[in-house]
């Protein structure tokens, strides 16, 4: 595929995770898997489109008025999209170790999405965010 579909693809992938999840079985493989360091009560490996649309159905239900913006890029090259994005939310509960206090409160924090594209579709993905950012937000960690 070309440098330019791949980058059309990081849009459709951010319609994703803006809460459009009926467009996972369209851009993701069913080979699909995503590598990422777990966090809480996270789950340690995503697969497929189902698993994708349940992990991201768990950050909306601790997370309302999400929003992935993307600050740079997307860059793609041959089969690799990369982009970096910022986050930002309404914290509603449900993190392990959250304090009570930050229920209701606005957070915000980036990170950056590499994904790889094989037939059209994104077969791979490693994510990189700054969750210390987060975590501090929700009063896991002193900031």
């Amino acid at each position: 595929m070309s440098s330019q579909t791949n980058k059309e693809l990081w849009k459709r992938w951010s319609e994703l995770w803006n809460g459009n999840l009926s467009i996972a079985n369209e851009i993701i493989a069913p080979n699909f898997v995503a590598h990422f360091a777990p966090m809480g009560n996270s789950p340690t490996e995503v697969r497929g489109p189902e698993g994708l649309k349940q992990w991201i159905g768990g950050i909306g239900a601790a997370f309302t008025n999400a929003s992935f913006t993307t600050s740079v890029g997307p860059l793609a090259d041959e089969d690799l999209v990369a982009g970096r994005w910022t986050f930002r939310a309404t914290y509603q509960g449900g993190m392990p170790g959250a304090s009570p206090a930050a229920v209701g409160k606005s957070v915000e924090y980036a990170g950056m999405d590499i994904f790889r594209v094989e037939d059209g579709k994104i077969v791979e993905y490693w994510l990189c965010a700054d969750i210390l950012q987060l975590l501090q937000q929700v009063g896991m960690i002193p900031s």
